[in-house]
């Protein structure tokens, strides 16, 4: 873990951390365990996932048990510093009973690696497909060495190689650790990729709820529940479905009720630092634009410095980070890269519209290969095709010009119909069952919806309906409210350098009472009620049940 902290700041975090949880929840002599990940490095991950392990804990008494560890592929990629032995230390702290390094257990093994927990072997059950290790492998290797694709021949390459035989070990440790004893829960920032995805998978495989947490805002957390998991897509595609239903039976039925503070947001998330915003924050997330008289000044503009027509339709196109988990969701396309080319070739044999090509903000955290830039040289001499850095153009430019939207999964495609600008979506995302934008299951409907879109754009007509805008709306309320609880046990994500979050958590653990913190109420509330969503509030059914 990575923690540039004052050392007497951390010592004195830790000593009260360790306190508070021991009058918190006692002896838990329980033969119950639930696991934890620290995989990432930043401490504000691993705070979320044990704030909310231990209130699990508060109602079903077990061990904590905590997976960390770091590879040398992983640290090249992504990690500046991780320190185990700090990992260690808080683990200690929140009351963990068992640290274990997953890497040091799996690293160079031929087989399965053996599993004991408390002084019992644990036996792992059924053994993952090959057709599922495969995705991993291959998702993992795309991010690991940031390219777009896996190679086509996995031969070729040991690093492909290397994935494959960690990627065996770690999911046979998972299936005994999570299916082998009596695991209570898996709590994970992540879902993607070897030593985060394959636990989700063995979880699931295994009947063990799955909570996942959120890098963003105060505390955001996702849960997938074995006795609603219909096993038919990826945990974020059984996420999608669920939250679409949450979202139609527990906001969408209380539009009016909510509807002013829907709107409240929907101005502050224009300016908003955090994420979504496309990753993006300070002067070039804001937008300012307050009627349609002010977008038309601006939109001649801005088209005008992108060489465009400010009275044809533009349409902007938003690149994913092309090795961010490939297959996460369900997707139209067989990799982001596929879907992203295609979509490029499309628009050089259509002049009818004009097309902004954006690459994502942080895709220096993702491609290595130059993939936009290549993408762009293709396509040089296409006037009416412009491929730029997202950075180059403010939201209050990017707002002014774009008449449709298109994007895989990106959170664009709850913000633009937000403000009125329709989106379609070439796959699933968390909101794409909320009925925001436009949603193609493959190819074929996808050329047949840009068809149609921009044929109905050349001929003047709105394609994005008042109801979209409302549920645009709403949702931006749900997610950036009902659904960010704020407990002083986390603070907002913002609250950084490391000494002022640990000083804030510390006061925490001194100084407030456990009773008047939100957080053992709202976990208790969403796992009792399996619901698929951590809120702030209670969201009942109007006049029905919970």
């Amino acid at each position: 873990m990575w923690l540039e902290a004052d050392k007497k700041e951390l010592e004195a975090f830790l000593d009260s951390a360790s306190v508070y949880w021991r009058k918190n929840l006692g002896s838990t002599p329980s033969p119950r365990y639930l696991v934890v990940e620290v995989f990432h490095q930043d401490i504000r991950v691993a705070m979320r996932n044990l704030a909310v392990a231990n209130a699990i804990r508060r109602i079903v008494p077990a061990q904590l048990v905590v997976v960390t560890g770091v590879e040398q592929m992983w640290h090249e990629a992504l990690w500046t510093g991780f320190d185990v032995t700090l990992v260690e230390r808080l683990a200690a702290a929140y009351g963990a009973s068992e640290v274990i390094d997953l890497y040091r257990l799996v690293e160079g093994a031929a087989g399965p690696v053996p599993v004991e927990l408390s002084g019992r072997r644990l036996t792992p059950g059924a053994a993952i497909s090959d057709e599922t290790l495969a995705e991993f492998v291959s998702a993992t290797y795309c991010r690991v060495t940031k390219r777009p694709r896996a190679p086509e021949d996995p031969t070729a390459d040991p690093r492909y190689q290397r994935r494959q035989a960690l990627a065996r070990a770690i999911s046979s440790y998972y299936d005994a650790l999570l299916g082998g004893g009596p695991a209570v829960a898996l709590v994970t920032s992540h879902v993607d990729y070897d030593h985060w995805g394959l636990a989700v998978d063995s979880a699931r495989r295994a009947g063990v709820p799955v909570v996942h947490t959120q890098q963003t805002g105060c505390l955001k957390a996702y849960a997938l529940y074995p006795e609603t998991d219909t096993g038919e897509f990826t945990f974020r595609g059984e996420l999608t479905r669920q939250l679409g239903d949450f979202f139609e039976r527990r906001v969408w039925s209380r539009r009016a009720e909510v509807r002013r503070n829907a709107e409240l947001v929907a101005w502050r998330s224009k300016v908003n630092l955090g994420r979504p915003s496309w990753w993006r924050g300070g002067a070039s997330a804001s937008v300012d634009i307050t009627s349609s008289a002010e977008r038309a000044r601006l939109r001649t503009h801005f088209a005008a410095r992108l060489g465009f027509d400010p009275a044809r339709p533009i349409v902007a196109v938003f690149n994913h980070a092309v090795s961010d988990a490939p297959g996460t969701n369900h997707q139209s396309f067989p990799t982001l890269a596929d879907w992203f080319e295609q979509t490029a070739r499309f628009a050089s044999t259509c002049p009818e519209a004009q097309w902004l090509f954006q690459d994502h903000p942080s895709q220096f955290r993702y491609d290595s290969t130059g993939f936009f830039e290549s993408v762009a040289r293709r396509y040089e001499r296409h006037r009416h095709m412009v491929f730029q850095p997202s950075r180059d153009l403010s939201k209050n430019g990017l707002w002014s010009v774009v008449d449709l939207g298109v994007t895989v999964r990106g959170s664009v495609s709850n913000e633009l119909p937000a403000y009125g600008i329709p989106v379609i979506q070439a796959g699933w995302s968390e909101w794409s069952d909320c009925g925001l934008s436009t949603v193609v299951e493959d190819p074929e409907a996808y050329w047949k919806a840009l068809d149609s879109a921009i044929g109905a754009l050349r001929n003047g007509e709105e394609i994005i309906s008042a109801e979209q805008v409302e549920r645009a709306r709403l949702w931006l309320w749900f997610y950036r409210s009902a659904t960010d609880l704020f407990t002083p046990q986390v603070p907002h994500w913002e609250v950084w350098p490391a000494d002022y979050l640990l000083r804030a958590v510390r006061t925490a653990f001194r100084h407030i009472e456990s009773d008047a913190d939100p957080l053992f109420e709202a976990v208790e509330r969403m796992w009792t009620r399996r619901e698929p969503v951590l809120t702030r509030m209670d969201l009942p059914v109007p006049g029905g049940d919970r």
